[in-house]
């Protein structure tokens, strides 16, 4: 599942509009573009995409912070990410602690991973969780997370491609 290209000008207005910082996961170079005429603030780079160098380096030369999630690369393909983000000039780099499992139970989410990336690669690590629950996000925030990323929906009942992980507004007001 993708967000169509045409959205996302409307999508980024009125995110501006109601003072909701907003970017986007790009798969490759012509949603770099599509992206950078939005003025983007930042890109996040899927687990899926961790591996694709040529766009890694393609975004970093952008200069805006990156977003890594690594629930798909092992330790030497998250190190090749890192180190062409940072070769190509990203000076503002956070990587995401990723268990690649939709849902992801809970007692899977192996949380000691935030603070071995964060002393391997001596940069800011959150968690990005798929867990149908609070608890691995909130304990993460013990266990060193610098920031975290939920996948939200308004109502589950609206069934989309991620709403089985996704939480609703009053489970994100607890993340408060």
């Amino acid at each position: 599942a993708h967000t169509p290209y045409e959205w996302h000008e409307e999508l980024f207005e009125y995110a501006k509009k109601i003072e909701i910082t907003i970017f986007s996961s790009p798969f490759d170079e012509t949603a770099v573009d599509l992206l950078e005429q939005l003025e983007t603030p930042a890109y996040k780079i899927a687990s899926f995409e961790l591996c694709d160098l040529p766009l890694i380096e393609y975004i970093a030369k952008k200069g805006k912070p990156i977003l890594m999630s690594t629930g798909m690369a092992n330790i030497k393909e998250i190190e090749e990410a890192v180190i062409t983000a940072k070769k190509n000039g990203c000076q503002d780099l956070l990587l995401f602690h990723c268990v690649s499992s939709y849902p992801a139970p809970t007692e899977e989410a192996n949380l000691k991973n935030i603070k071995f990336l964060r002393d391997k690669f001596q940069i800011e690590v959150g968690l990005s969780d798929h867990t149908i629950s609070n608890t691995a996000a909130i304990t993460s925030i013990a266990m060193g997370a610098s920031a975290i990323e939920k996948h939200f929906i308004l109502d589950k009942n609206d069934k989309g491609p991620d709403s089985e992980f996704s939480i609703e507004p009053k489970e994100l007001q607890k993340l408060k």
